[in-house]
């Protein structure tokens, strides 16, 4: 089989892994070295692959760290629970698309015996939650901080993953759990210490939005609650009412 042919053959594997979800927005991909060894070609014949994906904007080369599946473009806005939910959008912040969105990983671990969040994930208190602590920044402020809580039982290797880099959503949707369906409670809260600290409140400034969140995804299970506490001048939130049962604020 000639060179051409097999740079062709890996680049389309591994354009298949990304499209399907394997491959995650912002995961780093196997090395040169370990994908030569897998594919049974030489480093060069990788690199040609690589390249020509870099080019199709598939993956991302940094220097130093490696090469990455690409993010998709800054002017599509995410900022956690409140990207993916449709109903949600950004009115005071976001009024323009160049903000850059980024994440900084706060902790993780798993939690067994705590029946308040085995109870807004509609658990028994013995199953296993995956918590996952994250500041939400834009262009490097801190604009959110989310504590989001999903059944272990759904998503057994979450540990492996990085979400300062990937979606979490992007995860989800890999696993068939994304959520589509959303519950949002919100209202106005004050800001303790912790709160001040992360999202850097003015001294003057007491007071954040709250948002309780639930979501369910496509066959109605409950595979989410996430606890979103924002700044208030920096970020709006407006729910679009979409019938009588609905409701705007």
């Amino acid at each position: 089989m000639n060179q051409k042919h097999m740079v062709t053959q890996i680049k389309n594997s591994i354009q298949n892994r990304i499209e399907t979800h394997e491959y995650l927005p912002g995961e780093i991909i196997p090395s040169e070295r370990e994908l030569a060894a897998w594919y049974n070609v030489s480093r060069p014949t990788v690199r040609a692959a690589i390249d020509e994906l870099v080019n199709q904007r598939y993956l991302v080369r940094v220097q130093g760290k490696g090469t990455f599946v690409k993010k998709p473009d800054h002017n599509k806005i995410a900022l956690g629970v409140l990207n993916e939910a449709k109903n949600v959008s950004f009115t005071t912040l976001v009024r323009s698309f160049g903000i850059e969105i980024s994440n900084k990983l706060l902790g993780t671990g798993l939690i067994t015996g705590r029946k308040y969040f085995a109870s807004r994930l509609s658990l028994a208190p013995t199953d296993t939650i995956y918590g996952l602590h994250r500041l939400r920044l834009g262009n490097r402020e801190p604009l959110a901080l989310e504590y989001t809580y999903v059944p272990l039982k759904y998503f057994p290797d979450i540990d492996q993953y990085n979400f300062e880099q990937i979606s979490l959503y992007d995860y989800m949707d890999s696993k068939g759990h994304l959520p589509v369906d959303f519950q949002e409670t919100m209202r106005m809260v004050e800001a303790d210490g912790r709160l001040k600290h992360h999202l850097q409140l003015p001294e003057d400034e007491t007071i954040v939005n709250y948002i309780e969140i639930t979501g369910y995804d496509r066959e109605g299970t409950l595979v989410e609650y996430t606890e979103s506490f924002s700044r208030p001048e920096k970020l709006e939130v407006r729910f679009v009412s979409q019938g009588p049962e609905s409701f705007l604020s």
